[in-house]
């Protein structure tokens, strides 16, 4: 595994090395040791950036003229990206896998990758071997990352290798020049949850609001996506019943425990919300920041699907980033004469079933 490190203001990942069947990809930190070491593999590059490898790279990336133009390249590329090399069973180099990751303290992070392989490995596999190894990586790091990779409007073996790997275009973030594709990553949070009690802290002041006012009603409520109870168990405090589901066991197991030790009226369910049917209809359906965690088409899918067991007169509450708020207010204003706004925000979007 690696770790997150802060370079030049920039987060990276050190000590990143993973294998697949044919490779074995690692940062080439350990490469650029002595000088010695910084000539032998500057020669082995020198031999991959032949001018057909170079032609598919950006114009930045282009190799200079001159005695120093393989020094100066991997100068710029270890300023601007994290770089790992990629060796065959021989432990020859024969490309090289390029990491940007984005500054942005937002989620999920991002990070814009790019390749390059030697002539006399094209059309063998490797770039979708490679691929495949580096998303599985992201995988088992668990943070969730949304991965980003930019490919020439022509070069349909690399637009292959990205979508077999599950990576898809993004039309929104394409140009005349490349098309962009992404692949997103999921947050262990069943890893989080086992490790840590109370990993998300406590309800919002706006959940705690709303419920306050609802104090004894005795309502059915749904928390999707409730982690380890931070809203399910205050909700059922107040005496409500509280179906809480979510994909980590180990976030419902610790739901069920405190809500078995302080005898509350809460059920915990393990499953997918891209694929979870609610059985009968709730007063209440509270999805606080969940939705942000799938792709765009399935947050609305999902929504759409849940919405249809929020009983007449009933709520609907969705806390989420502010950039997805107005795909979800579409939703219900295609039926504008079922749902009343009660409380609309940036990230805040409160709802009543209106039986007509």
């Amino acid at each position: 595994m690696g770790n997150i490190t802060e370079v030049g203001g920039r987060p990276m990942l050190r000590e990143m090395k993973f294998e697949t069947d044919r490779l074995c990809i690692e940062s080439w930190d350990a490469t650029l040791g002595s000088e010695q070491e910084k000539q032998a593999f500057a020669a082995e590059l020198a031999a991959i950036l032949t001018p057909p490898v170079l032609k598919s790279l950006p114009e930045p990336m282009q190799l200079a003229d001159g005695e120093a133009a393989i020094s100066d390249w991997i100068a710029a590329r270890h300023a601007e990206s994290h770089v790992l090399t990629i060796r065959d069973g021989n432990a020859s180099l024969i490309g090289l896998l390029i990491l940007a990751p984005s500054g942005d303290a937002e989620y999920p992070p991002t990070v814009h990758i790019g390749y390059l392989f030697s002539e006399i490995t094209w059309g063998k596999g490797f770039a979708s071997e490679l691929i495949g190894g580096l998303v599985a990586w992201y995988q088992d790091l668990g943070e969730g990352t949304q991965l980003l990779a930019g490919v020439a409007h022509g070069n349909v073996a690399s637009a292959k290798a990205l979508q077999k790997n599950g990576f898809e275009q993004v039309p929104d973030h394409s140009d005349p020049d490349a098309a962009m594709f992404r692949k997103d990553t999921q947050f262990n949070f069943d890893r989080l949850y086992s490790s840590t009690a109370h990993a998300l802290g406590a309800p919002s002041s706006e959940i705690v609001e709303f419920f306050s006012t609802l104090a004894g009603d005795g309502l059915r409520v749904l928390d999707i996506g409730c982690g380890q109870g931070r809203d399910a168990l205050f909700i059922a405090r107040l005496g409500h019943s509280v179906v809480g589901v979510d994909i980590a066991p180990s976030g419902i197991k610790d739901l069920v425990t405190a809500g078995n030790r302080e005898n509350l009226n809460v059920d915990g369910i393990v499953a997918d919300i891209t694929n979870f049917q609610p059985v009968g209809q709730f007063d209440v359906l509270l999805i606080d920041r969940t939705l942000h965690l799938l792709s765009a088409d399935n947050r609305v899918a999902v929504l759409r699907r849940l919405i249809g067991h929020v009983a007449p007169q009933g709520w609907v509450i969705i806390s989420d980033e502010p950039e997805n708020m107005a795909a979800f207010r579409e939703v219900f204003d295609t039926e504008e004469a079922l749902w009343k706004p009660h409380i609309e925000t940036a990230e805040h979007l409160m709802l009543q079933h209106d039986a007509g």
